[in-house]
């Protein structure tokens, strides 16, 4: 090739940039056009040799990267859209070209323009029938502007926005200025000089998709006003002469005043209102309005100009919302960005580069000094007068202050005693054995009720027929029957709850036992639990609930001991199975006026033994556990996994010969990047070996074909680690893998041993 250029381009040639980019087109171009022979070289060699499973894979690889995975790439690119696209609008001048369009169903497309005044061909107006009748349910719109949008996807779209705005703003301007307000409006030339009341808009009707005059719009002209007020002169004598004379006066005299209020004020004075007024004024708007249209073309410029640069110095509507500045734009960017971070900070950076030791020093001139002077400050009053002269004051004062002792610790805790503890635990047990009651007695109680239900649902369901609980019929007597049986259960149930609810306050989490109290409760917690459980609430439950009710509190059936931890911590808090320490600050409570005797005979009674059972009585706090599920590296079923790392950095060395040293000089990389930059090396996208390597790793064929082995021969050596695969294991293959092919399994040019 470089010859061929020297050749055709003898001059040319002579330019190194000219024949690097030149060799660089022609390299590239090499490399598409070959860009999958690699796979098929692999393909056809590993078929060769017998490995039919890799030149599978190769294939699989080939037919993936060459038909999907441009389609793929495409499809899962993250899109970029603008942070905002701005619109404006244009009005379009002549109905003519107003744009009818269908916009369901989609796609929306534009149908000819027709007027309903306007007698057409017959041609055109089948064509238009056929339409209406082909979709009766489509759905058309007419636009009567044209819409520009302005992105802020690229750079300098403010300017772009400012010449689309100023054109739209100047076509509308003309538009409504020099034809609307001059022929379309009330004031204009059209309103003085016509005859009748004319339309000047249109609409769309949908029983013909033609545009019909809209009756809004109608427009009163000069000869029709005064038509208009002398009819309304004619209809208000008519209307008094209709009606009956009873009036106060009579309408002899009442006829007087209604002429000269019509005739007089209504009808002269409004025509001479009308005939000297509104000739002048259409005369005067419309000439302003025409007068600033033509110069529309001077002064709209300058005021969308003015209009942006207000936007950017007061409030801009506009903006991108990249920096989420709305007011005062440039005076944040001017004081914050250039006073403040340009100037003010590094001037600041200067003095504090200097300003900073000084300061330090000074600091710690100070505190050293400081140190010693209070220092021998402290030991003359100790040896002078507080060792001699002072005490423990009772409270604090101007002169000291305690800040340790009795009373002051910040963690203690309140001490029960054991039978106190015994008595609660057992009023706990009754509430759950009341609350196990109370739900075996409602079932007991609706048990009837829905012996009914089902047996009117089996009978009756067929024919549509639901129960309902009114009065008076038997379902209904029934239901207030159960009902007030219910109600008077949970009320006394609740009255007894009330009595043995023990009422938690904010100092339950601070009661704590001592190592023997709280052995000692354990020993009789359980014996209680062991006792009244079985005996009076397990009695309740039926064999799925005795099983949820373990599975609930997460212990193993009959485990009687847990039950009591678990219900003490529920009783006071979670930390109350960790026992009082020597250290610990802690107060005494007693309970007055309550008899707790037969616990007390309980506690005593209690065979304390110092083994191992003692070390129950302490357990650490709640943790949680996840477990994760197994997974299986399918890495290893990728034989494109390895990429060689042989490809040019081209692109690399052609941008860095073309920029020249002042792009270098403030491109410069930091060392610690270069380093970064050489842990992962280039990969030229644009080469063949970027996807695949050849050869082929011969751990891939021996893994994958291993797992195959081993999966029909009901192995499970590398089920779960490929570590476990060995050298034998592959030899064995080899040697299974002989009674089906006649070549050999493995590439000749590799040694596996």
């Amino acid at each position: 090739v470089k010859e061929n250029l020297i050749r055709q381009h003898p001059i040319k040639s002579k330019i190194n940039r000219w024949m690097e980019r030149k060799l660089l087109e022609e390299r590239i171009n090499f490399i598409r056009q070959h860009e999958w022979d690699a796979h098929q070289l692999s393909i056809d060699q590993c078929k060769a040799l017998g490995n039919q499973q890799a030149a599978y894979f190769i294939q699989r690889d080939l037919t993936f990267r060459h038909d999907h995975e441009s389609t793929l790439r495409h499809s899962l690119k993250s899109p970029v859209q603008p942070s905002r696209t701005i619109k404006c609008r244009r009005s379009i001048w002549f109905p003519k070209n107003w744009l009818i369009e269908r916009t369901h169903p989609l796609p929306i497309t534009r149908i000819p323009t027709l007027f309903a005044k306007y007698t057409y061909e017959s041609v055109v107006e089948e064509a238009r029938q056929r339409l209406i009748r082909a979709d009766p349910d489509a759905q058309y719109n007419l636009r009567a502007d044209t819409i520009y949008s302005t992105t802020t996807r690229y750079p300098f779209w403010r300017w772009k926005l400012f010449i689309t705005r100023a054109y739209c703003w100047l076509s509308n301007v003309i538009y409504t200025l020099c034809l609307v307000v001059p022929f379309g409006s009330s004031f204009s030339f059209r309103a003085l000089l016509a005859l009748k009341p004319f339309r000047s808009n249109y609409e769309l009707k949908r029983e013909d998709l033609k545009l019909h005059e809209d009756p809004y719009s109608e427009t009163q002209t000069f000869i029709s006003r005064l038509v208009a007020l002398w009819e309304h002169v004619g209809q208000s004598r008519r209307n008094f002469e209709r009606v009956p004379d009873r009036g106060f006066l009579g309408k002899n005299i009442q006829r007087i005043f209604n002429r000269f209020w019509n005739y007089v004020v209504k009808g002269f004075f409004g025509t001479v209102s009308i005939c000297v007024f509104y000739p002048v004024s259409c005369v005067l708007i419309s000439t302003i309005s025409f007068i600033l249209g033509v110069l529309s073309p001077i002064w709209m410029p300058i005021v969308t100009l003015i209009f942006h640069i207000l936007q950017i110095l007061v409030y801009d509507a506009n903006s991108s919302g990249e920096y989420g500045r709305k007011l005062f734009c440039v005076i944040n960017i001017l004081v914050t960005d250039f006073l403040l971070c340009g100037i003010v900070q590094p001037i600041l950076v200067l003095i504090a580069l200097i300003a900073t030791p000084i300061t330090s020093v000074l600091l710690v001139i100070y505190a050293l000094l400081h140190r010693y002077s209070r220092g021998m400050y402290d030991r003359i009053m100790y040896h002078l007068i507080i060792k001699h002269r002072a005490r423990v004051p009772a409270h604090d004062g101007f002169l000291a202050r305690r800040i340790a002792g009795p009373g002051l610790a910040a963690e203690y805790f309140y001490q029960v005693a054991s039978p106190e503890v015994l008595a609660a635990l057992e009023s706990l047990i009754e509430q759950n054995e009341l609350k196990v009651y109370r739900s075996y007695i409602e079932q007991i109680l609706n048990k009837p009720l829905e012996d009914y239900r089902m047996f009117f649902d089996e009978a009756f369901k067929p024919f549509s027929v639901k129960v309902q609980s009114m009065h008076g019929t038997v379902y209904g007597r029934m239901n207030d029957v159960v009902d007030g049986h219910i109600k008077n259960l949970r009320s006394t149930i609740e009255k007894r709850s009330d009595l043995l609810r023990l009422h938690r306050s904010s100092h339950h989490d601070r009661i704590r036992l001592t190592e023997s109290d709280l052995t000692a409760v354990l020993i009789e917690g359980t014996q209680l639990v062991e006792k009244w459980y079985p005996q009076r609430i397990f009695s309740y439950l039926n064999k799925n609930e005795l099983e949820k009710f373990w599975n609930d509190y997460d212990l193993e059936p009959n485990d009687w001991l847990s039950l009591a931890s678990k219900l003490l911590q529920e009783l006071f808090c979670r930390d109350f199975l960790t026992p009082l320490e020597q250290t610990d600050v802690f107060y005494s409570l007693k309970v007055d006026h309550s008899t707790v005797s037969k616990y007390a005979h309980m506690i005593h009674s209690a065979s304390l033994h110092d083994d191992l059972d003692v070390a129950t009585s302490i357990y650490l706090p709640e943790t949680t556990y996840t477990i994760q599920q197994p997974t299986f590296n399918e890495t290893i079923l990728n034989p494109n996994e390895t990429i060689l790392d042989i490809s040019t950095d081209y692109f690399g060395n052609y941008h860095a010969k073309t920029h020249g040293r002042i792009y270098r000089f403030f491109n410069h990389q930091a060392k610690y990047l270069k380093d970064a930059e050489n842990l992962s090396k280039f990969v030229d996208y644009t080469s063949i070996t970027c996807h695949f390597s050849i050869p082929i790793p011969l751990s891939h064929i021996a893994f994958v074909n291993v797992i195959i082995y081993n999966r029909d021969n009901n192995n499970s050596t590398t089920t779960i680690s490929l570590k476990n695969i060995s050298l034998q294991d592959i030899l064995s293959l080899i040697e299974y893998h002989k009674k089906f092919y006649n070549a050999p399994m493995l590439p000749l040019n590799h040694n596996i041993a």
